[in-house]
Order: C-alpha cells, then structure tokens, then sequence
C-alpha cells in the first residue's frame, strides 16, 4: 500500500514536472503552432510577431503577453476583441497593426495605456471619434483609420496636435476642407493620404506651409485647380497620387509641371492631355508616371522623352500609336511599360522585347 502511494506521489510530481517545462518552452512554440512570424533581435529575444489570418484564442494572447521585449505586433484580420486587447498593456509596443479587425472604441481606451505606442494601424476597424479622443495623449508618428467612415474632422484635428506625427492616413472618412486647417500645425508630417474625401484648394491652402511633406496621396478627392496650385508649390513632394480627380482642369493640372522633385506622379483617368505634359518639360527626376486612360497622344512624345530616369510607365488606354511605343523602348532606364487597350501592332511588342531583355511590357489587364 505504501509503495502503490509512493508510486502515484512520483507519478504526480512527474507530471508537474513535465508541465512546467512544457510552459517555459511553449511561448514561442505556441505563436508557431497558430503560424505566426517571429523576429528576434540580436539578443534572441522576440520583438516582432505577425498573427494575421491566424486564429486568436486566450492561449495566443497569454503568450504575447509573456514577451517583454515584443514591440511590434501584427493582428490584421484576427478576430482579436477589444477585451483581448486590454490583456495587452503590460506590453512596450512600439507598433500595432489592427487593420480589417472589429476592434471599437473600446479597445482604444486600452491602447491608450500602451504609452509606448506610436504607430497605430486601425483601417477597416469599427473605431470612431470618440475612440480616437481617447489617444490624445499619445506622440503617435503614424495613424491609419482608413475606411472608418464615421471619422471626422474632430479626429483630425486629434491626430494634428501631436507634436511627433509623420504619416495619417484617413481615405474614405467624413474630413473635409474645415477640417484641413488643422494640419496646419502638423509640421513633422511626411505623408499624407486622404482618397475619397471632399477637400478642395480651400482646405488644401492649409498643407502649404509642411516643408517636409514628400508623399501625398489624393485619389478620388474633390482636387480642383487651387488645390493643384498649393501642390505645386511644396517644396520636398516626391510622391503624389491624383487618380480619379476629375475635377481638375488641363490647366490646373499644368501646374505640376513647376513640382521638379516628384520622382512618382499617378494621373490615371484625369484630364491629362498632351497640353498639360507639354508643361512636364523639367519633371525629368520621375521614375514612375502613370497616364492610363488619359488623352495623351504622340504629340507628347517629345515631353515624356525627356523623362529619363523612367522605369515605370503606364501608357493603358491612351491614344499613342506605335511611333510612341518604340521610342519609349529607348528610355535608358526602363523596365516596365503597360500598354494595354492601346493600338500597339504585334510587330512593335516584338521590337521591344527583343531590344530590351529587361524590358516588361504588359499587354493585357483585367
């Protein structure tokens, strides 16, 4: 009886045992196990981790929070909840991606603990301004609540009042020119990116005075001409996006010829005509140019010529005949042309492949 005793006691402690060194061992194995990605330092500690399209459960969670060094975390399109969220605050993230989640207002009063916080991506999550208040007392260098319709001028001018912000992005939300003046203030921003709202040169007037502002991107807004205007002028833009403003005249759109530092311009289904990059002449530092479904015919072939540092060009649409398209295989620095639902002979395509072995020309696009 006593050694059957004996037995179960030892029996017991072996289980123990072997459980605690399941848990000291598992932490990593378990963000494997649900397909994570881990990053470690050069000190082997973990301090990156993408979760997304992997399923979440109270085990994940607990396993993140055992991770002191961890400072970036990746949970898109989890099902991560704003409780789970709060279980995170012991943590010193430096970045958190939550994009296409259901995450509310809730959750944000817990991110708002993690002072470490300053880059916080949010898009497609269910988030509104009453949530984005609760951050205020965040030095966030970027923000994206792309797509959360029920944001407005109110977050806006939340997000411009921290002193460290580089990059927002706010596509598809309720901002508008009023809005705009709050940016005014923003002067360490980088990047800006507000497709889909309605601002106009009257609350593009506001961004005039950011110096550093290299990246802005405008697709599908209320653009007009004063506002291609204030474009025009900032001195360090590098990359900019109009697509899809169709508010804007060939002579407003000239104006970007006087923009020599874009390196990347998107003027897909603008007015764009052979007028307004005739006013391209000095725009010879871009490497990108997107003119799909714009009236550009051969006449500006000697403007787009010019642009020798091209690698990128989208020609999709457009009225250039072959004349054009052979040129373009002369560019020295190409190695991607798009001329889908163009004229283009077979004869041209063939010249230009065999002329140019890293030349990519793209026939067809859904």
């Amino acid at each position: 009886m006593l050694y059957q005793s004996l037995l179960h006691r030892l029996s017991l402690l072996g289980l123990v045992v072997c459980f605690c060194n399941i848990a000291i061992a598992s932490t990593p194995e378990i963000i494997s196990q649900a397909g994570g990605v881990i990053k470690e330092n050069s000190d082997g500690a973990i301090v990156d981790i993408d979760l997304s399209d992997r399923p979440l459960n109270d085990q994940i969670i607990e396993a993140l929070v055992a991770l002191p060094e961890l400072s970036v975390l990746r949970l898109r399109r989890t099902s991560i909840s704003d409780e789970q969220l709060g279980q995170l605050t012991s943590l010193t993230l430096r970045m958190i991606d939550l994009r296409n989640t259901n995450i509310t207002d809730a959750g944000l009063i817990h991110l708002a603990q993690i002072q470490s916080l300053v880059d916080i991506q949010l898009e497609k999550s269910k988030i509104t301004d009453v949530g984005v208040q609760k951050l205020a007392g965040l030095d966030l260098k970027s923000f994206n609540a792309n797509y959360c319709t029920s944001i407005s001028n109110r977050s806006l001018a939340v997000l411009a009042a921290m002193p460290l912000l580089e990059q927002v992005q706010l596509d598809y939300t309720k901002i508008n020119d009023e809005g705009m003046t709050a940016l005014a203030a923003a002067s360490r921003l980088k990047r800006l990116r507000i497709r889909g709202v309605d601002v106009t040169g009257a609350g593009l007037i506001h961004i005039a005075g950011l110096k550093g502002l290299s990246r802005l991107n405008l697709r599908d807004t209320s653009l007009d001409d004063a506002g291609l205007s204030v474009i025009a002028g900032l001195p360090a833009l590098d990359w900019l996006d109009i697509s899809e403003c169709r508010l804007a005249t060939p002579t407003g759109l000239a104006q970007l010829g006087k923009a020599r530092t874009l390196t990347y311009l998107d003027l897909w289904e603008t007015k764009t005509n052979d007028t307004v990059l005739a006013a391209f002449n000095e725009l010879t530092s871009l490497k990108v140019l997107n003119l799909k479904a714009t009236s550009t015919t051969d006449e500006s072939l000697p403007a787009i010529m010019k642009m020798n540092q091209l690698a990128d060009l989208n020609v999709a649409g457009t009225q250039l005949t072959d004349k054009s398209f052979l040129a373009f295989g002369k560019l020295p620095l190409l190695k991607k042309l798009n001329v889908a639902n163009t004229d283009i002979g077979f004869d041209t395509i063939d010249i230009l492949l065999e002329s140019r072995d890293n030349l990519e020309v793209i026939e067809f696009e859904n």
